[in-house]
């Protein structure tokens, strides 16, 4: 069919404004162009910042775990250490099987000192004994003190009976 124009040509638009309206309808087509372009950017933008976030919380996670054996291990080290340092005590210990071997002939063989109970155990020893006399005391206190095979002689207890004497006991740290 036919296009017929029944309007008269001075009816018409103007060329200026035909124009004009030309300019803003490409104006409006480069905006909306502008739009839809800066829009996919931005969605594309989003979603790789998203996959970013994921990837940084997998490190994330990595690294937790990470941190979390390593300070197991540590905590193992640690406790073998310590548990070495236990064992070496031990043995130090074990090799002292008889305390009394090397200071035997310092405690028995006092004139005037009996003793009445004598115990040990490991790094110890406990005398308990009696005096009639300072003299023999004084000499027996002053054999152990200047003695080398202890490492600490602690009095514990000292008391005066007008029928035994002298009460002594002491503790000695080997």
């Amino acid at each position: 069919m036919a296009k017929i124009n029944l309007l008269p040509p001075d009816l018409g638009p103007n060329a200026s404004v035909l124009k004009f309206l030309n300019l803003a309808k490409k104006i409006a087509i480069l905006i909306g162009l502008t739009f839809f372009i800066f829009g996919t950017l931005l969605v594309g933008y989003i979603v790789f910042l998203r996959m970013e976030i994921k990837a940084a919380d997998k490190r994330t996670q990595a690294l937790k775990s990470s941190i979390t054996a390593l300070t197991e291990t540590e905590q193992k080290f640690f406790l073998l250490k310590e548990r070495t340092g236990n064992i070496k005590k031990l043995m130090a210990k074990e090799t002292q099987k008889e305390p009394l071997t090397n200071s035997k002939d310092l405690l028995l063989n006092h004139q005037g000192i009996v003793l009445t109970q004598v115990s040990t155990s490991l790094g110890k020893i406990t005398i308990s004994g009696s005096s009639p006399s300072t003299n023999s005391l004084g000499d027996f206190f002053e054999k152990i003190f200047l003695s080398d095979n202890f490492k600490g002689v602690k009095l514990t207890s000292f008391l005066f009976n007008p029928k035994s004497g002298y009460l002594f006991s002491l503790e000695l740290n080997l």
